[in-house]
């Protein structure tokens, strides 16, 4: 698989991302076509990005607007 970087300066960890694409599926949600299921290699979170038509990036967002990020439930035990 290639290594992928969606549009996330910093993971959990505080370092940069390197993003491997586990899983994609063909969608239609607006300008979005293709959704990415992304895990990254030196901290083991989650997250989803949307490629448009146009081959740009979006990357899910939480409430608070930063990049949403899902911890796995062993590395969530680990960081209390």
């Amino acid at each position: 698989m290639p290594l992928q970087k969606p549009q996330i300066g910093t993971c959990i960890d505080s370092k940069q991302h390197s993003w491997m694409v586990v899983s994609s599926e063909s969608v239609e949600i607006g300008d979005i076509v293709k959704m990415e299921h992304r895990w990254c290699k030196k901290c083991g979170c989650l997250t989803q990005v949307g490629v448009t038509s146009d081959g740009e990036l979006v990357v899910a967002v939480g409430e608070d607007g930063a990049p949403h990020l899902a911890v796995p439930r062993i590395l969530d035990l680990v960081i209390k």
